[in-house]
């Protein structure tokens, strides 16, 4: 498989809502805003690749801000140079099959400790998600989807050294709630 069918792919497996119904609704679609609570401008960084591969051209990156961050001025791995830092002006009007890995994942985050793949809800977070303490309402099929993505996307060796050079981070400063591995996702075969 090349890059662009290994995102399409993990695009496919991570199309599971967290709860049923449109949890959107629960919070007034609070993390798809783009401005915080200061009115500050909010938005997300797109995969290594994902822009180039996926959403440019098309008729969602056509409704968005799309800006390109560098490792000289952001947290970003030096080796990767740069990343597209994303601002989505559609709020209730997203056009789903083209949702970003990371509107996709939300909650959750990768990380890799060890050469193992891990799931983490960070502690610091942008949105107040009303979810976070609702785990029991959490689709199990939304989590395995997520974790199964994951394993397709870090076979590309941009994201993997994206993956892990944030998960330095993420460990050094303790940010995460919780952390799921493989054996709590995948315990029962549901």
């Amino acid at each position: 498989m090349n890059n662009e069918e290994i995102i399409l792919k993990a695009y496919e497996l991570m199309n599971e809502s967290i709860i049923e119904g449109d949890c959107g609704k629960l919070c007034n679609y609070h993390c798809c805003r783009n401005t915080n609570e200061s009115g500050e401008d909010m938005g997300i960084y797109l995969l290594p690749l994902e822009y180039e591969l996926i959403l440019r051209n098309t008729e969602f990156s056509k409704k968005l801000v799309v800006e390109t961050h560098s490792c000289d001025d952001y947290y970003i791995n030096p080796t990767l140079g740069s990343l597209y830092y994303m601002v989505c002006n559609l709020e209730k009007e997203c056009m789903r099959d083209l949702r970003p890995i990371q509107c996709r994942t939300y909650p959750f985050e990768p990380m890799v400790i060890n050469n193992q793949l891990k799931l983490v809800v960070q502690k610091e977070q942008d949105h107040k998600c009303p979810l976070i303490s609702k785990k029991d309402t959490w689709r199990k099929a939304f989590i395995k989807g997520i974790y199964l993505g994951w394993e397709e996307l870090l076979k590309i060796s941009e994201i993997k050294a994206h993956i892990e050079y944030d998960s330095k981070l993420i460990i050094k400063e303790k940010n995460y709630q919780f952390i799921l591995d493989k054996k709590d996702i995948f315990h029962n075969n549901e």
